[in-house]
């Protein structure tokens, strides 16, 4: 939580170097912590954090009585966003890079709207269930080999990994859709 209000400058008042108040520790043992699922691929209306980060300066602002005055963070993703967070591979072949991204990629979204990878990973032991979502995965691939490229061309192009209409594409399609 800290952490996170540190990284979005959050409270430059409250802090001298390294160094934090102690009112910031004390409200943070305090304040409302929301059980967090965090996802690789998050869709339009998901939480960024598991706490509402903006409401924890202003608490801090009222039991200190130090005026600060910032510019609200988003909490949740807008309306028809998308977000992921990948690894970069730094140097090698940027086609590799571009393939390897897109495939992590096309793995987030399988994984969080897949139905039938939830059925195997479920009624499987480990090493079954491993290589079923394996081969789940790649019927996934090839099924839709033509978004597959397209998402590797803007990888390579250096466009971040698809277009809106790619990625909501994908979705339907790993739901199911044909």
């Amino acid at each position: 939580m800290i952490r996170t209000l540190i990284t979005h400058e959050l409270l430059a008042p409250w802090q001298q170097g390294e160094e934090v108040d102690d009112a910031v520790f004390r409200i943070a043992a305090t304040f409302p912590i929301r059980w967090f699922k965090r996802h690789d691929y998050m869709i339009e209306g998901d939480e960024l954090f598991g706490f509402d980060p903006n409401a924890f300066v202003q608490r801090l602002v009222e039991e200190t009585g130090i005026a600060h005055t910032w510019e609200p963070i988003r909490t949740k993703i807008g309306e028809g966003g998308r977000g992921f967070a990948m690894c970069v591979l730094d140097g090698g072949d940027p086609d590799r890079q571009a393939k390897h991204q897109a495939r992590e990629l096309l793995w987030m979204i399988f994984k969080r709207f897949s139905p039938i990878l939830d059925l195997v990973t479920s009624h499987n032991d480990g090493e079954n269930a491993a290589h079923n979502a394996a081969v789940l995965f790649a019927d996934f691939l090839m099924d839709n080999i033509d978004l597959v490229r397209q998402i590797e061309a803007s990888f390579s192009a250096g466009t971040g990994g698809g277009r809106l209409d790619l990625l909501t594409e994908l979705e339907r399609r790993a739901q199911g859709g044909v």
